[in-house]
């Protein structure tokens, strides 16, 4: 297969990597030139850990045009955060037939790419899915050295347009037999764990961060208090899902699952998860878990809970202390339901429209040429 792998981060590089060494053609594209400059050259990635392979790449780029050309799929591997950026650039390069993946999308990743495509005047018919997480936990040693820490057992995929899913999953399994479908973009995006799980860990260990501590992540920060908070987080998206229809799993059961630990507490799962050992907390704020997991994960939560008026306090104290802590505002910068092309009054319409669409063209058509953007 022809596939284009769209960021050369921690997954970036390990889905490159894997996916050439599995027989593909694979092309390598990042904005900047520092993270790839010495892949230019090499062109190869090695996978250590729970992978060990060396796949050879086909084309390493910053020009996304040359990176997009002629493949078959597109795997954008970039935080949520960037994807408005990615679809800008992407949309007059995009060709018939072309399947978009975001992993992860977040919540709501699929609605935000499809809106800012047709936005920028997407003429192309293409399918856009969302997985529900990255299929990998991993680090960047150095540029083309990644250590795969762990691969999670099961990934679920939404698709747009919805009656494309079985195929693109399909496609996937060919060299991800992990990816499963679902019925809709709402249960990949109200699945969204990655939300509750790092902001709560972060802003709750506030002041061992401003003191630059170094400590586990998960064994250290997910104190017992830190964990409760969390739970309360957590039933907050969890009511919000079964308001739209959508059942969800726990937290718990999401992390039992996806990394096959022995049924327990949640307390007792974050702390045994053999994958989850040595990964050092942050020190500074402005990282991934508040500037990706806020305007992505919890600020479209919010607004959910807005627009059918469930109380989200505890999403909102974490938005708050995060807003605060570095000076931003994620509920007018993040995707609020303007930037999603919804509107409060009809949320349950407009997100059927979505989830019942033949083509992006035929959506475009139904809510006129301006969708999307800021």
């Amino acid at each position: 297969m022809n596939i284009a792998v769209i960021g050369a981060g921690c997954g970036g590089q390990a889905i490159a990597g894997y996916l050439a060494a599995k027989g593909n053609e694979v092309n390598l594209y990042n904005r900047s030139i520092d993270r790839i400059r010495l892949l230019l050259k090499k062109k190869e990635i090695e996978l250590k850990g729970e992978i060990q392979t060396k796949g050879k790449l086909n084309l390493v780029t910053t020009n996304i045009s040359k990176a997009v050309r002629g493949t078959e799929l597109i795997m954008v591997v970039t935080t949520a955060n960037g994807h408005y950026d990615i679809a800008s650039a992407l949309a007059p390069h995009l060709q018939d037939g072309q399947i978009i993946v975001l992993n992860p999308g977040r919540t709501f990743g699929s609605l935000e790419f499809m809106n800012t495509l047709l936005e920028k005047g997407l003429d192309a018919d293409v399918t856009i899915a969302e997985a529900n997480t990255l299929i990998y936990a991993t680090r960047i040693i150095k540029p083309g050295l990644s250590d795969v820490k762990g691969i999670k057992n099961s990934v679920s995929v939404s698709v747009i347009p919805n009656h494309r899913t079985s195929y693109v999953v399909s496609i996937l399994n060919e060299n991800y037999p992990q990816f499963y479908g679902t019925k809709s973009f709402l249960s990949t995006s109200l699945g969204n764990i990655g939300a509750v799980f790092h902001p709560t860990i972060t802003l709750l260990n506030r002041e061992k961060i401003i003191r630059k501590e170094t400590f586990d992540f998960y064994r250290d920060g997910a104190t017992r208090e830190v964990v409760d908070y969390m739970k309360q987080v957590d039933n907050e998206r969890r009511t919000l899902a079964r308001k739209f229809g959508v059942n969800v799993q726990s937290i718990r059961e999401w992390l039992c699952e996806r990394y096959s630990l022995p049924d327990s507490n949640l307390f007792d799962a974050l702390h045994n998860n053999p994958f989850y050992a040595g990964l050092a907390a942050p020190t500074t704020f402005d990282m991934r878990y508040l500037t990706e997991d806020i305007p992505t994960g919890l600020v479209p939560f919010s607004e959910l809970g807005k627009s059918v008026r469930i109380d989200t306090n505890c999403i909102d104290d974490l938005i708050s202390k995060a807003s605060m802590e570095l000076k931003v505002d994620f509920r007018s910068q993040g995707r609020n339901l303007k930037r999603l092309g919804l509107d409060a009054s009809t949320i349950f319409e407009d997100l059927r429209r979505v989830s019942e669409l033949e083509t992006l063209t035929e959506y475009k058509a139904a809510v006129g040429a301006s969708v999307g953007g800021d």
